[in-house]
This record gives structure tokens, C-alpha cells and sequence, in this order.
């Protein structure tokens, strides 16, 4: 094969690829369902009585952005040989879920994590200014939002 066909193949083929158009943003861009357009935001606050591990705290550190079930997976699986540590985080978990599904019948499916937060103080005695040993209280807050949608009529039924 002569040279100069060569290079005048290669340079065909870089034109081509450089001429194809590049889809701009996908359509769910790496995340399980798009975020809504209307979104609803709300926060809750939870003491948590024990001392996290640093792991736990690089998982709930990592649910920014992320899809409730998706979070939920991650601490069953990522906490297998700590099972006490992952039963309270999912109560942690739990908790705000249920809320927003009791009090706003917001579906399991439509929750997103927006934000986390963990601040961890050290209980101590203002007159002895000394630390108990092992007394932390943890605050994790988080902020959740999630996505409504228009109650399901239950059909009538023919009898």
C-alpha cells in the first residue's frame, strides 16, 4: 500500500468521526430517572446517639444527588459486618421516608437526596469541662426532595 493512500484514509476517517454530532446531555445522564422539573423540597434532622465510623460516614457523605433506593442499597451492601451500624442507618433512612409518605402520600419511587449533613459533638459537662468517654451525639441532617403526582382514583366496582 502506497503512503499517501495511507494518510488520505486516516484523514478521511478523522473527518468523519469529527463531523458526527455529539448528543448533548443524555437523556437520564448517569442517574437511575431524570429529576423531576417540579421538585418539592424538605428537610429533617436526626439525632443519632452513636459514634459513626468514618466508613458510614463516606457512605452517607456519598448520597448527595442520588436516588433513595440507590442510597438504601448502598448501606445493605456496604455494611454487611457492621450489622448493628446498618440497621440504624436505615432506620435513619427510613424514617424521613415514611414521613413524607404518611403525612404527603408520596410515593417510594419519587424520593431524590439532595443533601447531607453530619455534625458529631462531643457531650460534655459545662462544670467539669471534661468529655465523657464515648457520649457523641451525631446530627445528620437531611434534605430531600421528591416529586408529586396526582392521587389514583381506585375504580368503581361493577357489583
Amino acid at each position: 500500500m502506497k503512503p499517501c493512500l495511507f494518510h488520505l484514509r486516516c484523514r478521511c476517517n478523522e473527518e468523519s468521526l469529527l463531523s458526527k454530532p455529539v448528543k448533548a446531555g443524555g437523556r437520564s445522564e448517569g442517574k437511575p430517572f431524570p429529576y423531576p422539573k417540579k421538585r418539592y423540597c424538605k428537610t429533617f434532622e436526626i439525632c443519632y446517639n452513636h459514634k459513626l465510623s468514618t466508613k458510614a460516614k463516606f457512605i452517607l457523605s456519598s448520597f448527595r444527588n442520588k436516588y433513595i433506593y440507590y442510597a438504601i442499597d448502598d448501606l445493605l451492601y456496604l455494611l454487611k459486618l457492621n450489622p448493628s451500624e446498618k440497621d440504624n442507618l436505615l432506620a435513619v433512612l427510613y424514617s424521613p421516608i415514611l414521613s413524607l409518605h404518611n403525612n404527603l402520600y408520596i410515593n417510594f419511587f419519587d424520593i431524590w437526596i439532595d443533601e447531607i449533613f453530619i455534625n458529631e459533638n462531643l457531650k460534655t459537662n459545662r462544670f467539669l469541662k471534661i468529655a465523657e468517654e464515648g457520649q457523641t451525639i451525631t446530627q445528620i441532617t437531611l434534605k430531600l426532595f421528591y416529586r408529586t403526582r396526582a392521587p389514583f382514583k381506585k375504580p368503581e366496582s361493577i357489583w
